[in-house]
């Protein structure tokens, strides 16, 4: 068990014990390890080379995304834990990788960087400091692409090893719906048994008092392999009573590497709908008629209007986390 206080917080005493493997991945943080060097206030605009350039990032793809994330946790944007949070996203993985996949320039390693990254913010906003095998353990939980991109063999052999009872287990399908309290919570159980680390830090507050859980599953449906990230950001309302600012559900299918994100923001004001806007990210795009047909579907399903429904190109990891939404995190009326 952790024997330390996190930022002010201890694990859950009847959760589940993490092996030696997960503790040993995890240490506490002091609330002084944000940098002790000020930095000079970003500019006015706000812009996204500005506040790079405030906190002493190179220019490029990864450092916006660093940016991004800490904003979205309400991080410091101060040199030293930017670029302490750029190095662990730079960490070589434990997990092989094909010669071509590891190529500096390559696709694969830019994902997994990213989502590093989003791990590395979302582990520095509970105040706890993840080692490369925790980091990366939180990051597969974070990014259903994740396995995907692994060496070939490597997922053979891990294929090979599972018991059959595991594999069912594993991709037998949610069988509540995802936007219930019931079905949130069947989920996040079956997650905490599989990974008690992941279970510790979905107990986390972070430090601007959200919480933000990740709950990662998978299922098989028509021969196919999916895996989700079902990633929650909670508000507490009262002691007793959480409810979920925004929900993301990254879906990625394992063997076309169609990826499809649905974003849900906050109520309608007057009651009437569980959420007021749904945006959607689909990779690859579809042509325009989808689109409209894909809109006028989930209008009806969601009972949500459909001007309050966007369907958009993926052109960024993790646009719910990165900003890429329009709408700020209201609350969706649903306790967790």
């Amino acid at each position: 068990m952790l024997s330390h206080k996190i930022s002010g917080a201890t694990a859950d005493k009847t959760a589940a014990e993490p092996s030696r493997q997960n503790t040993a991945s995890i240490k506490a943080v002091p609330l002084s390890a944000a940098a002790k060097s000020s930095v000079t206030p970003p500019p006015p605009a706000h812009s996204a080379s500005a506040l790079i350039a405030a906190a002493g990032l190179p220019t490029d793809k990864l450092s916006a995304s660093i940016v991004s994330f800490a904003r979205f946790f309400s991080l410091p944007l101060k040199p030293e834990l930017m670029a302490a949070m750029r190095r662990q996203a730079l960490t070589p993985p434990t997990t092989p990788l094909t010669a071509a996949e590891n190529a500096p320039d390559s696709k694969t390693v830019t994902q997994n960087r990213e989502a590093l990254s989003l791990a590395a913010a979302a582990a520095e906003s509970k105040g706890v400091e993840l080692g490369p095998q925790g980091l990366e353990q939180f990051a597969q939980a974070i990014d259903p692409d994740w396995q995907k991109r692994q060496d070939p063999d490597e997922r053979n052999r891990k294929r090979q090893h599972k018991n059959p009872d595991e594999q069912e287990k594993e991709n037998a399908p949610a069988k509540t719906g995802l936007l219930s309290a019931a079905g949130v919570k069947e989920i996040a159980l079956r997650a905490a048994e599989k990974d008690p680390l992941l279970a510790i830090l979905n107990k986390l507050p972070g430090k601007n008092g959200q919480r933000w859980l990740t709950l990662p599953f998978s299922f098989s449906e028509d021969g196919r392999e999916y895996k989700v990230s079902l990633r929650i950001l909670l508000e507490t309302v009262k002691p007793t009573l959480n409810h979920a600012a925004r929900m993301a559900v990254d879906i990625a299918e394992s063997e076309t590497g169609r990826r499809w994100l649905f974003v849900l923001n906050g109520p309608n004001r007057h009651g009437k709908s569980a959420v007021s806007g749904l945006t959607v990210y689909l990779q690859p795009e579809p042509p325009p008629k989808a689109i409209a047909s894909l809109t006028r579907e989930l209008s009806g399903l969601m009972e949500i209007p459909i001007e309050r429904i966007a369907v958009k190109s993926w052109t960024e990891s993790f646009p719910c986390e990165s900003g890429g939404t329009d709408d700020a995190p209201r609350a969706i009326n649903e306790a967790v």
